[in-house]
């Protein structure tokens, strides 16, 4: 799956420590993203024309984004890669009861009797599936492969709740697919943020206060703060906080080898922060490969 915003970093305050970044992630799909024009065959089910039409409205935005991309055709002009598929839709409903409780006496204000009844509830799922694959016109190989899903479920009952409206839920799946096959065919730009690590455990005093400076620059001078973060790992080296925030600037500036082998160094001296090292660690391979494929296209 490509990387995006959503995957990369949680919804952090306004006023929280972070870093700053942009980049350009590489398709998931590299070799497709490779080829220099791109045609959506009519797909098959009763959501192909629906989802065909949303995959062309994503293909066409990238020519606004300012990063190299396979160019959009129609399919009647054979296009380098062909996109071809089905995608169908599955609702299923499923019916239970629900307890309830009604007050039937009541004594100076308060009740002092209530019966149990139960009402008709029903649960209503809504599946898209859409099964594609990008051929190849020179040689007829499959480049990308790759089943999208997506559901919503909702229950309402007779006394109250929202029912899901299928037509509604379809196309707001649609959307989500077809911006998916957009990132997985070519590559993107983002901005993003990534809240820095503050923990100073294991630090010496003097040496902590300097971290503790280098976090609040962040907020205001993001530079100044990363050569503060590299004056503490001169003064404490080997610190896991520390070597984190040194792979995070290391990102910022666009220097993924050196970000991957900080992140590497971290996951040894912070073990806690595992989770945020190895969302690191994909991130840098990621735009690693971007930056190599926008260079390839370029050359092309």
């Amino acid at each position: 799956m490509a990387m995006t915003i959503g995957s990369i970093a949680t919804a952090l305050p306004a006023h929280a420590e972070t870093l700053r970044i942009e980049g350009i992630f590489a398709a998931t799909a590299r070799e497709a993203s490779f080829l220099p024009t791109i045609g959506v065959d009519t797909l098959s089910g009763p959501e192909g024309e629906q989802l065909g039409m949303a995959i062309e409205r994503q293909l066409e935005e990238l020519e606004t984004s300012g990063v190299p991309h396979p160019r959009l055709v129609p399919a009647s002009l054979r296009p380098d890669g062909l996109l071809r598929g089905q995608a169908d839709v599955a609702v299923e409903e499923n019916d239970y009861t629900e307890a309830r409780e009604r007050c039937t006496e009541k004594k100076d204000g308060k009740c002092v009797r209530r019966v149990t009844y139960r009402v008709a509830c029903t649960t209503r799922t809504i599946r898209l599936r859409a099964d594609l694959q990008l051929i190849r016109r020179s040689d007829g190989r499959t480049l990308y492969a790759v089943p999208q899903t997506r559901d919503d479920s909702g229950s309402w009952c007779e006394d109250g709740g929202v029912e899901p409206i299928v037509g509604l839920a379809v196309d707001v799946m649609t959307e989500s697919i077809a911006r998916a096959v957009r990132l997985d065919l070519a590559p993107h730009r983002e901005r993003y943020t990534i809240r820095v690590q503050e923990n100073r455990d294991g630090l010496p005093h003097d040496t902590a206060d300097r971290f503790k400076q280098a976090v609040h620059l962040t907020k205001t001078d993001q530079s100044a703060a990363c050569r503060t973060f590299a004056d503490v790992d001169r003064m404490a080296p080997d610190n896991g906080s520390t070597l984190f925030n040194l792979a995070l600037c290391a990102e910022a500036e666009g220097r993924y080898a050196m970000a991957g082998d900080l992140y590497t160094r971290a996951r040894i001296f912070s073990p806690r922060a595992g989770g945020d090292i190895s969302k690191g660690l994909g991130r840098v391979r990621s735009l690693a490969d971007g930056e190599a494929d926008v260079k390839r296209m370029a050359a092309l």
